[in-house]
Order: structure tokens, then sequence, then C-alpha cells
């Protein structure tokens, strides 16, 4: 019964006016990637998070350009939450959506701000543990999912269609694939894993089409002291060219010059359980290596903070006190 009512609860969710996340044009801001593996049967993982973001730097190529920049900044605020389900000890489903609280640029050269805001898309997947062994800490596990939206319909202000940078959503749908493999020495308090994520978007009903997205992982977690780690992330993410197939660029084809790009990020990040049930996460997330296709504004810094739960919905059986059986 617990099993069923916790899947109605992912299905109530589904149905709702909520979405995955969105960073710049299109992608997702990343915010709870250490909480990746299966769960328990039985088992519910909560985890919802806050990210910041702010970009004041144009690049072209591999460096750094003022020419002929239209913006002077651009930053967003973003809040998100997933929910992960055990249906087997093998076999894990999640949901994730989220809300931009805004999605702001102000331009160079003319007094104007932009501003969207709102919910994204909806992302729902499933996990699969192709090798698990807890007694030597060791977990390969592949997944797959989906991201749809909500509505179909670019958003709007005072009937004006926003840009598609303050967008909170791409009005599409895509799909992905994901790689987690883990592996922990207890003995020292040592744990290494990897997520490798791909993301195809599809093409929205105004025929523009972002690009695809390769996201790969890499995390060193040291245990410090009882319920607190250090952790530590070296993230690559690489984004193909986006397509607008209501135009032809000087290329000659529907490739948007000024999309893409490939980035190489540093993310020191620290985590305390409370009480070895609740785990309060922060991160910080350092480019080292920036390549931008054409000319585009560039993250400076982002920051993010998350909390995360695990309930146990397994029926557990009475303790029955022998003092009290008959005798």
């Amino acid at each position: 019964m617990n099993r069923i009512i916790a899947l109605v609860v992912l299905v109530i969710l589904l149905s709702s006016e909520l979405s995955y996340s969105q960073c710049c044009s299109s992608g997702s801001p990343v915010g709870a990637t250490v909480y990746v593996g299966v769960l328990a049967p039985n088992n519910l993982r909560f985890v919802a998070y806050y990210r910041n973001s702010y970009s004041n730097t144009y690049y072209q190529g591999s460096s750094k350009t003022e020419e002929n920049v239209p913006l002077k900044f651009s930053y967003y605020n973003f809040t998100g939450i997933s929910f992960s389900y055990g249906i087997t000890k093998r076999l894990t489903a999640e949901i994730d959506f989220g809300y931009f609280l805004n999605k702001t640029q102000e331009f160079k050269y003319i007094d104007f701000k932009e501003t969207g805001y709102g919910f994204t898309d909806g992302g729902v997947g499933v996990k699969y543990g192709i090798f698990i062994k807890p007694s030597r800490q060791i977990e390969l596990t592949a997944g797959a999912g989906f991201r749809y939206p909500f509505t179909t319909k670019p958003q709007e202000l005072d009937r004006v269609q926003l840009a598609r940078d303050v967008q909170p959503s791409t009005n599409a749908f895509a799909v992905n694939v994901m790689l987690f493999f883990n592996k922990g020495w207890p003995s020292v308090g040592i744990r290494l894993f990897t997520v490798n994520r791909f993301e195809y978007n599809f093409a929205d009903k105004l025929h523009y089409q972002y690009g695809s997205m390769l996201l790969n992982s890499v995390f060193f977690s040291k245990k410090i002291i009882p319920y607190f780690f250090a952790i530590l992330q070296v993230r690559g993410e690489w984004r193909t060219h986006d397509n607008d197939f209501n135009d032809i660029y000087e290329n000659g084809s529907s490739i948007r010059p000024n999309s893409g790009n490939y980035l190489l990020i540093l993310s020191p990040q620290l985590s305390y359980s409370i009480a070895g049930k609740w785990n309060v996460s922060v991160l910080y997330d350092i480019p080292v290596y920036k390549y931008y296709n054409g000319k585009q504004l560039t993250p400076k810094y982002s920051f993010a903070v998350s909390v995360s739960h695990d309930f146990d919905l397994s029926r557990k059986k009475p303790k029955i006190n022998i003092e009290t059986l008959p005798k």
C-alpha cells in the first residue's frame, strides 16, 4: 500500500504545473547532482535547491571581447525540487521541476531591462542499477528520461514576446540518457563517482531547436568528521549549435552562429548531515575554461544550496513485547 501511495504522489506531481529547470537559453542549472544513485525499495528521496548565477563578460572563442556587445549583464535566481522513489532494489523513478524567480538581462547602451519568470519544463526519468555491490561500495547505474513543456507558447509581457534568453522554458520536448558510477573506500572515508548525461532537444512550435548537451562530471568526496564531507567536482559541459529553421544565416544554413559552447568548471562543495537525516550542501562554480561559438555572454560565477532527505515508506514489522504475550 505504501508503494502505491508513493506512486500516486508522483503522478499527482507530474500533472501539476511544475517543471524542470533551464539555464540561460537552454539546459538545466545543476543543483543536486550528488544524489544520483538508485534507492532501496519503498524509499522516497526529496531534494530541494536554490541556485544563483551572474554573467557580465562576453567571450568569442576562448577570449574575452567587448566589441559591439549588446548586454551589460544577466542573472537568474532559480529554485528546484526533485523526488526519487525506489521501486525495486535496482529500479528507481524520479521527477524534477523548478521555478525561475527571475531571469533577467540588462542592455548596455540603452536603458532597458528584460525579465522572465515562472515554471520550467517537467522532467521524468528512471534509473536501473546494472551492477550494485553495497559491501564493496560499488554501483554502476544507467538511466533515461524525457522533458516536456507545460506550455508550447513563449512567455509574453504586455502582449510582447520576451527574448529567448529570458524565457523560463524551452517550450519543447527533450530526451536524455545518463550513466553513473560510484566507488567508495569506507576505511579512509573517500568516495569517487562520475555522472555522464546526454540530452537531445526537439524543435518547438516556432521551429527553433536548442542544441544538444553533453555533461561529464567527476566527484571526489572525503569525510572530514562524522556527518561532514568535502566534495570537489570537475564538470565538463558541451552544447552544440542551436537551429533556427525560420532563418538562414550568413553561413548559409539554419545554424545559429552565436550558440553552442564548451565549459570546464571546478565546483567545490561542502555537505553536512543533520543528525544523519537531513543533508545540507553548498557549492560554488568556478569556470576554469570557456569556449563559445561566435560571441556570447558567459557566466562569471554561480552558487547553489541544496537540502535532501530520504523517507523510508516500507511497512515495518511491529515490535513485540515478550512480557505481554499470553502464557
